[in-house]
């Protein structure tokens, strides 16, 4: 945190990034009830915080939705926490609509979540404290739905706009730090956003990172695949794994017909 920036608070959300201004200035719309509407990589506010078993999808593949249940990435991190973390409070770094958020306020926690986009921040502090009790999500291309939130109202999470690589906390914060799907999209800053993350678990805390990238990639020759890869940085920085799920499926529901399925590399990690 500089102190000679003025840091401006957007509906109740601190703006803390390096230049809040030009933020300010790119963002296009803020605090509506779609994401799909808003710069947010998801379809609506809704879906992404429901088990999958709850999406609505036909046949043979809503089937094997059901049997999945909640058996997601979300899920087997927050598994890895409640079985690892100390208490304390926890952060949801590159929260999205903070679905994550949400489950450790469920396992009785504090949490703080951010995002560099203000418009995801404002759709999930909305969604999850009630002050947007009805969303619309996608039928179609064109068309939306009005559908009612449909969980309580959560009050404990701190929301904030901020950068995964810079995060506005001081080292060593958080019992718990959940970096869930943003280590695929920062390229060449992959390493600055895990080293930041990493940067805000206390002693004894636990790291826990989901991440989609490699599963469907090949390695380059005569360099192990991008997990085992990631194991290794997380190794270096000290931490010690305590868990570890291969191939966890993700769902994302798009349209009333359209679901796309990623699998996950999930990981938890305990600092010393």
């Amino acid at each position: 945190m500089d102190a000679g920036i003025v840091y401006p608070v957007v509906d109740g959300v601190p703006v803390l990034v390096p230049d809040p201004r030009g933020l300010l200035m790119q963002t296009s719309v803020r605090g509506l009830s779609s994401a799909q509407m808003a710069r947010v990589d998801a379809p609506d506010a809704v879906t992404p915080h429901l088990p999958f078993g709850l999406l609505g999808a036909p046949g043979s593949f809503g089937q094997w939705l059901s049997a999945v249940g909640d058996d997601g990435p979300d899920a087997a991190c927050a598994g890895f926490a409640a079985d690892y973390a100390p208490d304390g409070p926890a952060v949801d770094v590159g929260c999205g609509l903070a679905p994550m958020a949400r489950r450790m306020v469920g396992l009785g926690r504090e949490a703080w979540a951010f995002d560099l986009s203000l418009d995801s921040v404002l759709i999930a502090k909305g969604v999850l404290s009630g002050a947007l009790p009805v969303v619309q999500i996608p039928t179609h291309r064109n068309g939306l739905r009005a559908v009612k939130v449909p969980f309580r109202p959560v009050t404990d999470v701190n929301y904030a706009v901020a950068d995964a690589a810079t995060p506005p906390f001081p080292r060593a914060s958080f019992a718990w730090v959940h970096l869930g799907d943003v280590l695929d999209s920062t390229g060449d800053r992959h390493r600055e956003v895990l080293y930041g993350a990493a940067d805000l678990v206390q002693p004894g805390g636990i790291l826990t990172v989901s991440s989609s990238f490699g599963m469907l990639d090949q390695p380059a020759e005569g360099r192990p695949p991008p997990e085992d890869a990631l194991l290794d940085e997380i190794g270096e920085m000290g931490f010690e794994i305590v868990g570890r799920s291969d191939r966890v499926p993700h769902v994302r529901r798009v349209y009333d017909r359209r679901f796309e399925v990623r699998m996950f590399f999930c990981v938890g990690a305990l600092r010393p």
